[in-house]
This record gives structure tokens, C-alpha cells and sequence, in this order.
């Protein structure tokens, strides 16, 4: 299983000088290229709950994996 974060570039509605990152967590078996197809969802559900925000440039990006442990030397 693959961890990804979907990387937006969002600003305010009310202050479009006021812009920052954001970013979603998901987890998936498909590729990072595929992320980009899944991504569509899951920022369609921000943007439905967060309607005072403008969606700008956004992209996929490997996330953190955990390590479950396995390091712990």
C-alpha cells in the first residue's frame, strides 16, 4: 500500500492575496501516476467542504510511509 499526499496551492475567496499549501492524505495500491485521476475526488470533497477557498495548482507526491516499527534497531 502506497501513501500519497495531494498537494494543493490554495487561496481565499475573500483575500486571493492570502494563499497557502494544503495538503490530503491517502492511501492507495495504484502508482503516483494514478494519483492523479484518484486525486480528483478527494479535491472535489475538500473544495465542497471548504467553499471560501480557490483551488490553484495542485499535484501528487509519495507521502511518509511508516515504518511500522521495522527501524527500531
Amino acid at each position: 500500500m502506497n501513501l500519497f499526499n495531494i498537494v494543493m496551492g490554495i487561496c481565499l475567496l475573500s483575500d486571493p492575496n492570502s494563499c497557502r499549501e494544503h495538503r490530503i492524505q491517502f492511501e492507495s495500491y495504484e502508482s503516483l501516476n494514478e494519483c492523479i485521476l484518484d486525486a480528483q475526488f478527494y479535491i472535489a470533497q475538500w473544495q465542497a467542504a471548504n467553499p471560501g477557498w480557490k483551488l490553484g495548482p495542485w499535484h501528487c507526491e509519495y507521502g511518509e510511509q511508516p515504518d511500522n516499527g521495522k527501524n527500531n534497531g
